[in-house]
């Protein structure tokens, strides 16, 4: 993380996963400190605090910390979970995670922006409630939402002001995001001028190889690429699709159909930008073609060997980046 600031790089984007063999990042608020501590330039992301598992006083009082450590670099971006095994071993009800999402959210902005609140919910009852420290009500607009379903995460983001983070498999799923966004911003009522800042920080985030040549980039990145995508399947669809609650069902079934069809080929065309530097270039150009307005460009995956990771980071820094200054 600290080397990718001194590269010239924005950004960090730490995700909070549990329970899984692709990845170790139980907490994104500690490695958020961490970087903050060895960083002090580059803004540092969550992508995202997954709310259901959360006790939401407890983490808006933490991510009011780290934001003051990070003197102001604290991006929030907050999800409500779609992993089985998540939420089985915190046990909580898969079924319930809109609900308690929507209920933490809630409080996290009323902690944040006033001195006492009290909420009234379902899930969750808070009184008299109160957070030292709080976050600047000035932050709050930098707040990102994920792990929406596509046919309403444009709409609910706009409803709130909240930028998207996604991470669309496919072009046409991320060319259709700005439609929903401005829909979204027109149904309550939002101006023009809105709906430019919310997709100036409509985040999408890649899978990115950088190579000499195309050749060496997809040989290189095939295998990591591979195992991450069935190990991505076997941690979202549970292995008893008829042992989960009756409503989450098709989408588990239809999920894993698509699973079912993903082929290399298809990757390599639709999801992921691996090729040489004019190859990613071009991949690049599409997103801001767009209108994203910011690339997470995740380039550790599936078990790269490092050294291969840092000369594709270099290679992005050195002859993609300046194209886009």
């Amino acid at each position: 993380m600290a080397w990718t600031e001194e590269l010239g790089f924005d950004s960090i984007w730490l995700t909070e996963h549990h329970f899984i063999d692709y990845g170790l990042s139980v907490s994104p608020a500690v490695l958020a400190t961490a970087a903050a501590m060895r960083t002090r330039r580059v803004r540092i992301g969550l992508a995202a605090a997954i709310l259901p598992f959360h006790d939401p006083i407890r983490l808006a009082e933490e991510l009011a910390m780290v934001d003051i450590l990070s003197e102001g670099r604290l991006d929030v971006g907050v999800g409500r979970g779609n992993r089985p095994v998540e939420f089985e071993g915190y046990r909580v009800p898969q079924i319930e995670n809109r609900e308690r999402f929507e209920e933490c959210l809630a409080i996290l902005l009323k902690a944040w922006t006033q001195d006492r609140f009290s909420f009234e919910g379902r899930s969750l009852h808070d009184p008299r409630g109160r957070v030292i420290p709080s976050r600047s009500s000035s932050r709050i607009p930098g707040l990102r939402r994920v792990h929406e379903p596509r046919h309403d995460r444009g709409h609910r983001a706009a409803r709130r002001a909240h930028a998207q983070l996604a991470a669309p498999r496919r072009r046409r799923s991320a060319r259709q995001e700005p439609r929903h966004l401005r829909e979204g911003v027109r149904r309550r009522g939002g101006s023009a001028a809105e709906t430019a800042s919310l997709l100036s920080r409509w985040g999408v985030s890649r899978h990115v190889y950088v190579a000499p040549t195309d050749a060496q980039a997809l040989a290189e990145a095939r295998d990591a690429e591979m195992w991450y995508q069935e190990s991505l399947r076997r941690f979202l669809i549970p292995e008893r699709i008829d042992r989960v609650h009756p409503l989450l069902q098709p989408g588990f079934r239809a999920m894993q159909e698509r699973f079912a069809t993903v082929s290399w080929e298809q990757l390599v065309a639709e999801s992921v930008a691996f090729g040489s530097p004019d190859t990613v270039a071009e991949r690049v150009d599409e997103f801001r073609r767009l209108g994203v307005g910011e690339m997470l460009c995740w380039m550790n995956f599936g078990g790269l060997p490092q050294d291969q990771v840092r000369r594709s980071m270099e290679l992005f820094a050195r002859e993609v980046m300046p194209r886009f200054r």
